[in-house]
């Protein structure tokens, strides 16, 4: 919970000097309540050690993971996180020299080494400069997309006219009924009795 921000027009407040000089007097005497603890929960020794041993667990895990990744594929994981998950990865696989280089790139560099395949990783980290190996495009991404056309003002003249006949005709096929028969399909309602 966070807590509510003073304003400096509080300053001018007389009740909140009053209430600066009394509430300790108050709240001794116990006529305050006591700061409320909604946020605070009762943690248990137990909760404790089985919460640190979840953590430990799950971090012999993740290094046990960085020991099996080749240094391509940290190359690579290094380059795809994010700037603030950079700082606290594990680079010790690699040696000296390829951590300084790892760690001087800039950038577009590492956004290029991310979009690499770890084949490409390997080859920047071996020749000490990024020369990546982006992977081929699928058959979806190869394929042609639908080019829409954006109707011209002849176009939409066309289409008005054509659906102004086509109202016409319906309303001529309703004017050529029989004297006597009623319309099957009434398109025309009149609102107005003549």
């Amino acid at each position: 919970m966070e807590p509510k921000r003073k304003s400096w027009m509080d300053l001018f407040n007389p009740f909140t000097w009053l209430a600066a000089l009394l509430s300790p007097l108050l709240r001794f005497l116990g006529l305050l309540p006591p700061p409320r603890t909604d946020g605070f929960e009762n943690i248990s020794k137990a909760d404790v050690d089985e919460a640190a041993e979840a953590a430990k667990t799950s971090e012999e895990a993740i290094d046990a993971i960085m020991r099996d990744m080749s240094p391509a594929e940290i190359v690579k994981a290094y380059a795809s996180a994010a700037p603030e998950a950079r700082a606290e990865m594990d680079l010790s696989v690699l040696d000296f020299d390829a951590q300084a280089w790892l760690l001087k790139l800039t950038d577009d560099e590492l956004t290029l080494l991310a979009m690499s395949t770890t084949a490409g990783c390997a080859r920047s980290l071996e020749a000490r400069e990024v020369k990546p190996i982006f992977p081929k495009r699928t058959a979806a991404e190869t394929a042609t997309a639908e080019i829409l056309r954006i109707p011209a003002e002849a176009d939409e003249e066309e289409r008005k006219r054509l659906e102004i006949m086509e109202r016409f005709r319906q309303v001529r096929r309703e004017l050529w009924l029989a004297p006597g028969v009623p319309n099957p399909q009434p398109r025309h309602i009149p609102r107005t009795l003549h």
